[in-house]
């Protein structure tokens, strides 16, 4: 196993697991010393990972290794869970509970969304998009139809009961039973609608129609959407639709391709492959 270690606000390595634990004897990689190995989500202190050393070394900093050149004083510092260097916090980028500085930055994101260091995400464009959301809207089309033909047998009875030549009075008093049973269909279309989204989108990270064509959804640091974020992302759409679909060709001007259900939920529809 190739392991990194943080000496001096720098980082050294790979080395030998081997080699690794000659530099815990002689005192150079000490408890406090941020590590990582492949597999591993962030940086971390030496003795959380493989166990306190038995060395008998003076006592470990309390802190990770400082830059060469540490901040001004009085500023807020914090240390990057990536390389230890000690940055102003303002400029640290979040991943959750981890912290990570403008350099360390891309090679971290990179590895979060399993792209190989140095690649360059090709984000999906609007026409590709837009057979994509044609595909899905067929599929949910068929569905939704199979699902909802019990309404629509009681909607047609209903109307059969009215006749060819209904009475006036006759019509108005089916027709709270037909607005029910139109805003039944209507309701448990988007809820297929929003299942079908958030379990494909959780699960595989597209849904079908995007999935046909390559495409996959994500977060800006390459991390899967979670069920509730997925669920949000549905719900937006509603907005770049509602505006003249103005939310939805904004993406073709974007330089991430993003619609604007993608800048309220922070999401990117990039190539899986």
């Amino acid at each position: 196993m190739k392991w990194y270690y943080a000496e001096s606000g720098r980082q050294v390595g790979p080395v030998e697991e081997s080699v690794l634990d000659d530099l815990v004897r002689q005192g150079v990689v000490r408890d406090e010393t941020l590590v990582w190995c492949e597999g591993m989500a962030s940086w971390q202190r030496h003795a959380a990972v493989r166990g306190a050393s038995n060395t008998g070394s003076a006592p470990a900093p309390s802190a990770p290794p400082p830059t060469p050149a540490a901040p001004a004083s009085g500023s807020d510092t914090r240390y990057c869970s990536e390389c230890g260097r000690a940055v102003p916090a303002g400029q640290l980028t979040s991943f959750g509970d981890v912290l990570v500085c403008g350099q360390c930055q891309p090679a971290y994101s990179q590895r979060l969304s399993g792209s190989p260091a140095g690649t360059t995400r090709h984000f999906g464009g609007f026409w590709i998009r837009f057979v994509a959301i044609v595909i899905d809207a067929i599929i949910l089309g068929v569905v939704g139809l199979i699902i909802r033909i019990p309404l629509g047998l009681a909607m047609g009875g209903v109307g059969l009961s009215l006749g060819t030549n209904p009475d006036p009075a006759q019509v108005v008093a089916a027709l709270p039973a037909i607005l029910s049973l139109a805003g039944m269909s209507f309701l448990i279309q988007i809820g297929i609608s929003l299942a079908y989204e958030v379990y494909f989108l959780t699960t595989k990270g597209a849904t079908p129609g995007k999935m046909a064509l390559g495409l996959k959804v994500m977060c800006a640091d390459g991390s899967p959407i979670s069920a509730g974020l997925a669920a949000g992302r549905f719900f937006a759409k509603y907005l770049s639709g509602l505006i003249l679909l103005i939310g939805f060709i904004i993406a073709a001007f974007d330089r991430e391709k993003r619609a604007l259900h993608d800048h309220i939920c922070g999401t990117r529809v990039v190539y899986s492959r």
